[in-house]
Protein backbone atom coordinates (compact mmCIF):
# COMPACT_ATOMS: atom_id res chain seq x y z
CA UNK A 1 0.00 0.00 0.00
CA UNK A 2 1.29 3.71 -0.35
CA UNK A 3 0.85 6.46 1.51
CA UNK A 4 -1.50 9.36 0.10
CA UNK A 5 1.79 11.81 -0.50
CA UNK A 6 2.97 9.06 -2.84
CA UNK A 7 -0.23 7.74 -4.94
CA UNK A 8 0.55 7.66 -8.26
CA UNK A 9 -2.31 5.35 -9.83
CA UNK A 10 -6.07 5.92 -10.27
CA UNK A 11 -8.58 4.92 -7.76
CA UNK A 12 -11.31 3.27 -8.43
CA UNK A 13 -14.58 2.77 -6.40
CA UNK A 14 -17.87 3.14 -7.90
CA UNK A 15 -21.11 1.72 -9.62
CA UNK A 16 -22.81 2.36 -12.41
CA UNK A 17 -25.59 4.59 -13.22
CA UNK A 18 -29.17 3.51 -13.53
CA UNK A 19 -29.03 2.32 -17.23
CA UNK A 20 -31.78 5.08 -18.07
CA UNK A 21 -29.88 7.91 -16.88
CA UNK A 22 -30.59 11.02 -18.52
CA UNK A 23 -27.52 13.19 -19.07
CA UNK A 24 -27.15 16.57 -19.38
CA UNK A 25 -23.85 18.63 -21.27
CA UNK A 26 -22.64 21.43 -19.35
CA UNK A 27 -20.71 23.87 -21.16
CA UNK A 28 -21.88 26.97 -19.17
CA UNK A 29 -20.90 27.94 -15.97
CA UNK A 30 -23.51 26.88 -13.67
CA UNK A 31 -26.92 24.85 -13.93
CA UNK A 32 -29.54 24.14 -11.39
CA UNK A 33 -29.46 20.10 -11.14
CA UNK A 34 -32.49 17.99 -11.33
CA UNK A 35 -33.20 14.75 -9.83
CA UNK A 36 -32.21 11.51 -10.86
CA UNK A 37 -30.27 13.10 -13.62
CA UNK A 38 -26.52 13.00 -15.17
CA UNK A 39 -24.48 15.41 -15.41
CA UNK A 40 -21.61 16.04 -17.71
CA UNK A 41 -19.23 19.05 -16.82
CA UNK A 42 -17.44 19.80 -19.60
CA UNK A 43 -15.78 23.20 -19.91
CA UNK A 44 -12.36 24.45 -19.34
CA UNK A 45 -13.61 26.35 -16.34
CA UNK A 46 -15.12 24.92 -12.74
CA UNK A 47 -18.73 24.14 -13.60
CA UNK A 48 -21.08 24.77 -10.81
CA UNK A 49 -24.11 22.11 -10.40
CA UNK A 50 -26.56 23.43 -7.82
CA UNK A 51 -28.31 20.29 -5.75
CA UNK A 52 -31.83 19.79 -6.24
CA UNK A 53 -34.28 22.50 -5.08
CA UNK A 54 -36.82 19.77 -3.17
CA UNK A 55 -35.34 16.43 -2.95
CA UNK A 56 -36.99 13.43 -2.22
CA UNK A 57 -35.60 10.78 0.03
CA UNK A 58 -34.21 8.50 -2.79
CA UNK A 59 -33.43 11.20 -5.78
CA UNK A 60 -30.23 11.22 -6.58
CA UNK A 61 -27.78 12.87 -9.43
CA UNK A 62 -24.70 12.08 -10.90
CA UNK A 63 -21.53 14.15 -11.95
CA UNK A 64 -18.62 13.59 -14.29
CA UNK A 65 -15.80 15.97 -14.72
CA UNK A 66 -15.18 15.76 -18.72
CA UNK A 67 -13.45 19.84 -19.19
CA UNK A 68 -10.54 20.53 -17.50
CA UNK A 69 -12.08 22.54 -15.01
CA UNK A 70 -13.88 19.80 -13.23
CA UNK A 71 -17.09 20.76 -11.56
CA UNK A 72 -18.05 22.07 -7.83
CA UNK A 73 -21.43 20.92 -6.45
CA UNK A 74 -23.28 23.75 -4.91
CA UNK A 75 -26.56 23.97 -1.84
CA UNK A 76 -29.31 24.78 -0.95
CA UNK A 77 -30.14 25.96 2.36
CA UNK A 78 -30.04 23.77 4.57
CA UNK A 79 -28.46 21.23 2.70
CA UNK A 80 -25.03 19.58 3.34
CA UNK A 81 -23.12 16.57 1.33
CA UNK A 82 -21.95 13.37 3.75
CA UNK A 83 -18.38 13.15 2.77
CA UNK A 84 -17.35 10.00 4.89
CA UNK A 85 -15.63 7.63 2.93
CA UNK A 86 -14.87 10.12 0.22
CA UNK A 87 -11.26 10.69 -0.46
CA UNK A 88 -9.98 13.86 0.92
CA UNK A 89 -13.30 14.11 2.43
CA UNK A 90 -12.30 13.07 5.82
CA UNK A 91 -9.88 15.15 6.47
CA UNK A 92 -9.11 15.91 10.91
CA UNK A 93 -8.42 19.53 12.09
CA UNK A 94 -6.38 19.07 15.43
CA UNK A 95 -6.51 21.67 18.02
CA UNK A 96 -3.86 21.73 20.61
CA UNK A 97 -5.25 21.05 24.36
CA UNK A 98 -4.17 22.69 27.57
CA UNK A 99 -2.04 19.93 29.58
CA UNK A 100 1.74 19.34 28.52
CA UNK A 101 3.81 16.17 29.36
CA UNK A 102 5.23 13.57 28.28
CA UNK A 103 2.02 11.50 26.96
CA UNK A 104 2.60 7.87 27.24
CA UNK A 105 -1.15 6.90 26.20
CA UNK A 106 -4.37 8.55 25.59
CA UNK A 107 -8.02 6.86 25.43
CA UNK A 108 -11.58 7.96 24.83
CA UNK A 109 -15.17 7.02 25.33
CA UNK A 110 -17.47 5.36 22.42
CA UNK A 111 -18.54 8.85 22.10
CA UNK A 112 -15.16 10.85 22.61
CA UNK A 113 -17.27 12.88 25.46
CA UNK A 114 -14.67 11.67 28.40
CA UNK A 115 -10.64 11.24 27.97
CA UNK A 116 -7.75 10.58 29.95
CA UNK A 117 -4.24 11.45 29.22
CA UNK A 118 -1.59 9.45 30.78
CA UNK A 119 1.83 10.80 31.02
CA UNK A 120 5.46 9.22 31.58
CA UNK A 121 6.35 12.54 33.69
CA UNK A 122 3.88 11.65 36.14
CA UNK A 123 0.48 13.02 35.71
CA UNK A 124 -2.85 11.60 34.89
CA UNK A 125 -5.31 14.07 33.55
CA UNK A 126 -9.06 13.36 32.55
CA UNK A 127 -11.62 15.22 30.63
CA UNK A 128 -15.18 15.04 30.71
CA UNK A 129 -16.38 17.48 27.87
CA UNK A 130 -14.21 15.99 24.99
CA UNK A 131 -10.94 17.84 25.87
CA UNK A 132 -12.10 21.39 26.39
CA UNK A 133 -11.15 21.33 30.07
CA UNK A 134 -8.82 19.25 31.96
CA UNK A 135 -8.36 17.71 35.35
CA UNK A 136 -5.49 16.13 36.97
CA UNK A 137 -6.36 13.00 38.82
CA UNK A 138 -3.06 11.89 39.65
CA UNK A 139 0.83 12.82 40.62
CA UNK A 140 3.79 10.92 40.80
CA UNK A 141 3.52 7.93 38.57
CA UNK A 142 5.94 6.39 35.36
CA UNK A 143 2.04 6.02 33.65
CA UNK A 144 2.81 3.99 30.64
CA UNK A 145 -0.84 2.98 29.65
CA UNK A 146 -4.56 4.09 29.76
CA UNK A 147 -7.95 2.20 28.78
CA UNK A 148 -10.76 3.08 29.29
CA UNK A 149 -14.97 1.63 29.02
CA UNK A 150 -17.15 2.93 25.69
CA UNK A 151 -18.94 4.42 28.57
CA UNK A 152 -16.07 6.63 29.99
CA UNK A 153 -16.23 5.42 33.82
CA UNK A 154 -14.11 2.50 34.21
CA UNK A 155 -10.26 3.60 33.88
CA UNK A 156 -7.48 1.47 33.75
CA UNK A 157 -3.86 3.09 34.41
CA UNK A 158 -0.70 0.95 34.41
CA UNK A 159 3.00 2.19 35.82
CA UNK A 160 5.99 1.12 34.86
CA UNK A 161 7.60 -0.16 37.92
CA UNK A 162 4.73 0.18 39.94
CA UNK A 163 0.86 -0.54 40.53
CA UNK A 164 -2.31 -0.99 37.95
CA UNK A 165 -4.85 2.02 39.03
CA UNK A 166 -8.33 1.25 38.48
CA UNK A 167 -11.58 4.01 38.58
CA UNK A 168 -15.11 3.51 38.64
CA UNK A 169 -16.24 6.85 38.15
CA UNK A 170 -14.92 8.43 35.57
CA UNK A 171 -11.26 9.18 37.27
CA UNK A 172 -12.99 10.87 40.42
CA UNK A 173 -11.50 8.55 42.30
CA UNK A 174 -8.66 5.32 42.15
CA UNK A 175 -7.63 2.14 43.95
CA UNK A 176 -4.41 0.23 43.19
CA UNK A 177 -3.84 -3.59 42.90
CA UNK A 178 -0.82 -3.31 45.38
CA UNK A 179 1.35 -4.83 42.53
CA UNK A 180 4.74 -3.62 41.42
CA UNK A 181 5.89 -4.54 37.64
CA UNK A 182 6.95 -2.76 34.86
CA UNK A 183 3.57 -2.50 32.95
CA UNK A 184 4.03 -1.48 29.46
CA UNK A 185 0.06 -1.22 28.37
CA UNK A 186 -3.48 -1.80 29.14
CA UNK A 187 -6.99 -2.58 27.26
CA UNK A 188 -10.41 -3.06 28.04
CA UNK A 189 -13.91 -4.57 27.17
CA UNK A 190 -16.83 -2.31 26.29
CA UNK A 191 -18.28 -3.02 29.23
CA UNK A 192 -15.02 -2.46 31.66
CA UNK A 193 -15.39 -5.70 33.05
CA UNK A 194 -12.48 -7.74 31.11
CA UNK A 195 -9.02 -6.53 31.25
CA UNK A 196 -5.58 -7.22 30.67
CA UNK A 197 -2.16 -5.79 31.32
CA UNK A 198 1.00 -6.65 30.13
CA UNK A 199 4.00 -6.45 31.83
CA UNK A 200 7.93 -5.88 30.40
CA UNK A 201 9.70 -9.06 30.54
CA UNK A 202 6.93 -10.28 32.62
CA UNK A 203 3.71 -12.17 31.71
CA UNK A 204 0.08 -11.10 30.67
CA UNK A 205 -2.50 -10.78 33.39
CA UNK A 206 -6.24 -10.85 32.59
CA UNK A 207 -9.27 -9.98 34.15
CA UNK A 208 -12.47 -11.52 34.12
CA UNK A 209 -14.50 -8.93 36.73
CA UNK A 210 -13.21 -5.50 36.20
CA UNK A 211 -9.86 -5.73 37.96
CA UNK A 212 -11.40 -7.48 41.29
CA UNK A 213 -8.96 -10.29 40.48
CA UNK A 214 -5.89 -11.21 38.00
CA UNK A 215 -4.23 -14.32 36.41
CA UNK A 216 -1.00 -14.44 34.69
CA UNK A 217 -1.21 -15.93 30.72
CA UNK A 218 1.58 -16.81 28.66
CA UNK A 219 5.61 -16.59 29.46
CA UNK A 220 7.51 -13.99 30.34
CA UNK A 221 8.15 -11.79 27.15
CA UNK A 222 9.22 -8.30 26.22
CA UNK A 223 5.46 -7.22 25.76
CA UNK A 224 5.11 -3.57 24.75
CA UNK A 225 1.41 -3.12 23.73
CA UNK A 226 -1.99 -4.53 23.72
CA UNK A 227 -5.32 -4.16 22.61
CA UNK A 228 -8.81 -5.99 22.88
CA UNK A 229 -12.20 -6.42 21.26
CA UNK A 230 -15.48 -4.77 22.15
CA UNK A 231 -16.03 -8.06 24.16
CA UNK A 232 -13.32 -8.75 25.71
CA UNK A 233 -12.74 -12.18 23.37
CA UNK A 234 -10.37 -11.06 20.91
CA UNK A 235 -6.77 -9.57 21.95
CA UNK A 236 -4.28 -8.95 20.45
CA UNK A 237 0.12 -7.94 21.94
CA UNK A 238 2.75 -6.73 20.59
CA UNK A 239 6.40 -8.30 21.81
CA UNK A 240 9.84 -5.68 21.53
CA UNK A 241 11.75 -7.26 18.67
CA UNK A 242 9.90 -10.74 18.78
CA UNK A 243 6.23 -11.81 17.34
CA UNK A 244 2.87 -10.64 17.71
CA UNK A 245 0.77 -12.60 19.93
CA UNK A 246 -3.39 -13.17 19.66
CA UNK A 247 -6.09 -14.89 21.66
CA UNK A 248 -9.57 -15.70 21.03
CA UNK A 249 -10.10 -16.47 23.90
CA UNK A 250 -10.07 -13.81 26.67
CA UNK A 251 -6.48 -14.16 26.91
CA UNK A 252 -6.71 -17.91 28.07
CA UNK A 253 -4.21 -19.06 25.35
CA UNK A 254 -2.03 -16.82 23.01
CA UNK A 255 -0.64 -18.15 19.16
CA UNK A 256 2.61 -15.93 17.95
CA UNK A 257 1.57 -14.66 14.47
CA UNK A 258 3.36 -12.44 11.96
CA UNK A 259 7.54 -12.04 11.33
CA UNK A 260 9.68 -11.12 14.88
CA UNK A 261 9.71 -6.92 14.84
CA UNK A 262 9.96 -4.43 17.20
CA UNK A 263 6.33 -3.83 17.60
CA UNK A 264 4.85 -0.55 19.11
CA UNK A 265 1.01 -0.21 19.04
CA UNK A 266 -1.46 -1.92 18.68
CA UNK A 267 -5.49 -1.25 17.72
CA UNK A 268 -8.50 -3.89 17.22
CA UNK A 269 -11.74 -3.39 15.47
CA UNK A 270 -14.62 -4.01 17.74
CA UNK A 271 -15.61 -7.14 16.75
CA UNK A 272 -11.93 -8.33 16.69
CA UNK A 273 -11.66 -8.85 12.94
CA UNK A 274 -9.37 -5.98 11.68
CA UNK A 275 -6.22 -5.96 13.50
CA UNK A 276 -3.65 -3.30 13.55
CA UNK A 277 -0.08 -3.20 14.55
CA UNK A 278 2.77 -0.63 14.42
CA UNK A 279 6.60 -1.54 14.16
CA UNK A 280 9.28 0.84 15.40
CA UNK A 281 11.40 1.67 12.12
CA UNK A 282 9.07 -0.04 10.20
CA UNK A 283 5.93 -0.26 9.02
CA UNK A 284 1.92 -0.46 9.50
CA UNK A 285 0.73 -3.74 9.47
CA UNK A 286 -2.82 -4.99 9.43
CA UNK A 287 -5.21 -8.13 9.97
CA UNK A 288 -8.74 -8.82 8.38
CA UNK A 289 -9.31 -12.28 9.97
CA UNK A 290 -8.73 -11.97 13.32
CA UNK A 291 -4.97 -12.09 13.59
CA UNK A 292 -4.30 -14.91 11.61
CA UNK A 293 -2.20 -13.23 8.99
CA UNK A 294 -0.68 -10.42 8.50
CA UNK A 295 0.73 -7.50 5.67
CA UNK A 296 2.24 -4.59 5.40
CA UNK A 297 0.26 -0.91 4.48
CA UNK A 298 2.27 1.62 4.84
CA UNK A 299 6.49 2.36 3.94
CA UNK A 300 8.88 2.63 6.93
CA UNK A 301 8.74 4.84 9.50
CA UNK A 302 9.24 5.41 13.45
CA UNK A 303 5.93 4.54 14.19
CA UNK A 304 4.25 4.80 17.40
CA UNK A 305 0.39 4.73 18.89
CA UNK A 306 -2.11 3.84 16.74
CA UNK A 307 -6.65 3.59 16.99
CA UNK A 308 -9.62 2.99 15.08
CA UNK A 309 -12.82 3.44 14.78
CA UNK A 310 -14.96 0.62 15.75
CA UNK A 311 -15.50 -0.65 12.52
CA UNK A 312 -12.21 -0.51 11.31
CA UNK A 313 -12.37 2.06 8.88
CA UNK A 314 -10.67 5.06 10.39
CA UNK A 315 -7.53 4.70 11.56
CA UNK A 316 -4.77 7.22 12.89
CA UNK A 317 -1.49 6.54 13.74
CA UNK A 318 1.79 8.60 15.21
CA UNK A 319 5.29 8.98 13.95
CA UNK A 320 8.18 10.11 16.23
CA UNK A 321 9.57 13.05 14.61
CA UNK A 322 7.12 12.64 11.78
CA UNK A 323 3.14 13.86 11.35
CA UNK A 324 0.41 11.55 12.44
CA UNK A 325 -0.80 10.28 9.46
CA UNK A 326 -4.48 9.15 8.90
CA UNK A 327 -6.48 6.57 6.64
CA UNK A 328 -10.02 6.70 5.95
CA UNK A 329 -10.56 3.42 3.87
CA UNK A 330 -9.31 0.82 6.45
CA UNK A 331 -5.73 1.41 5.63
CA UNK A 332 -5.31 1.01 2.23
CA UNK A 333 -4.08 4.71 2.00
CA UNK A 334 -2.39 6.81 3.99
CA UNK A 335 -2.15 10.69 4.34
CA UNK A 336 0.00 13.06 7.04
CA UNK A 337 -2.69 15.10 9.18
CA UNK A 338 -1.70 17.34 11.54
CA UNK A 339 1.88 19.17 12.25
CA UNK A 340 5.51 17.39 12.72
CA UNK A 341 6.76 16.02 16.10
CA UNK A 342 7.48 13.35 18.20
CA UNK A 343 4.12 11.89 18.68
CA UNK A 344 3.55 9.04 20.98
CA UNK A 345 -0.13 7.85 21.73
CA UNK A 346 -3.56 8.54 19.96
CA UNK A 347 -6.89 7.55 20.75
CA UNK A 348 -10.17 7.49 18.66
CA UNK A 349 -14.38 7.88 19.51
CA UNK A 350 -16.49 4.78 18.29
CA UNK A 351 -17.07 6.16 15.11
CA UNK A 352 -13.82 7.61 14.56
CA UNK A 353 -14.56 11.33 14.32
CA UNK A 354 -13.37 12.50 17.98
CA UNK A 355 -9.71 12.11 18.03
CA UNK A 356 -6.97 12.39 20.93
CA UNK A 357 -3.01 12.33 20.30
CA UNK A 358 -0.10 13.56 22.39
CA UNK A 359 3.17 14.74 21.57
CA UNK A 360 6.02 13.55 24.10
CA UNK A 361 7.34 16.97 26.23
CA UNK A 362 4.15 18.76 24.28
CA UNK A 363 0.83 19.27 24.05
CA UNK A 364 -2.60 17.11 24.00
CA UNK A 365 -4.26 17.60 20.51
CA UNK A 366 -8.02 17.27 19.75
CA UNK A 367 -8.83 15.90 16.67
CA UNK A 368 -12.25 16.29 14.68
CA UNK A 369 -13.00 14.58 11.60
CA UNK A 370 -14.53 16.62 8.71
CA UNK A 371 -17.81 14.50 8.08
CA UNK A 372 -19.46 16.84 5.57
CA UNK A 373 -19.21 19.84 3.65
CA UNK A 374 -20.52 22.95 5.37
CA UNK A 375 -23.94 23.30 5.85
CA UNK A 376 -26.46 25.54 3.51
CA UNK A 377 -25.30 27.77 1.02
CA UNK A 378 -21.59 28.23 1.87
CA UNK A 379 -21.08 25.09 1.74
CA UNK A 380 -19.68 22.63 -1.83
CA UNK A 381 -17.66 19.67 -3.06
CA UNK A 382 -15.42 19.50 -6.04
CA UNK A 383 -13.51 17.84 -8.11
CA UNK A 384 -11.87 17.23 -11.23
CA UNK A 385 -11.69 16.04 -14.88
CA UNK A 386 -12.39 12.48 -14.96
CA UNK A 387 -13.82 12.51 -11.64
CA UNK A 388 -16.90 10.92 -11.16
CA UNK A 389 -19.74 11.42 -7.92
CA UNK A 390 -23.22 10.02 -7.60
CA UNK A 391 -25.27 11.41 -4.40
CA UNK A 392 -28.32 10.22 -3.23
CA UNK A 393 -30.51 12.09 -0.81
CA UNK A 394 -31.65 10.68 2.72
CA UNK A 395 -33.56 12.89 3.81
CA UNK A 396 -32.80 15.78 6.74
CA UNK A 397 -31.52 18.02 4.10
CA UNK A 398 -28.23 15.67 3.61
CA UNK A 399 -26.87 14.06 0.33
CA UNK A 400 -24.92 10.59 0.84
CA UNK A 401 -22.30 9.51 -1.53
CA UNK A 402 -23.05 6.38 -2.74
CA UNK A 403 -20.29 5.89 -5.80
CA UNK A 404 -17.18 7.55 -7.32
CA UNK A 405 -14.56 7.45 -9.91
CA UNK A 406 -11.77 9.42 -8.37
CA UNK A 407 -8.95 10.07 -11.10
CA UNK A 408 -7.18 13.12 -8.44
CA UNK A 409 -7.29 10.86 -5.00
CA UNK A 410 -9.23 14.06 -3.61
CA UNK A 411 -12.25 15.66 -3.34
CA UNK A 412 -12.47 19.22 -1.61
CA UNK A 413 -15.00 19.51 0.46
CA UNK A 414 -15.78 23.28 1.74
Amino acid sequence: MLDAGEVTATSYVCSAAPADTRWVEVTGAAVQAASNTGYLANSNASVVITLPASPVVGDWIKVTGVGAGGWTIAQNAGQRISTLGLPGGNTVAWTPQAPTGTWAATAVSADGTRQVAASASGELYTSNDTGSQWTLRLVGQTWSGVAMSSDGLRILASTNGGALYLSTNGGLSWSDDGSSRAWSAVASSADGQRLVATAYLGQIWTSPDGGTNWTARDSNRAWRTVSSSADGRVLVAGTNGAQLYVSTDFGVTWTPRASAQFWWGTAVSADGQRQYATVDTGAIWRSDDFGTTWEAVTTGRDWRGIATSSDGRYVVAATSGGALYESPDGGQSWRPTADAGAWTAVASSANGLTLLAGKSGGALYGGVRRSSTTPGVTGSLSGGQADTLQLQYVGGGVFMPISYVSANLVFTPQ
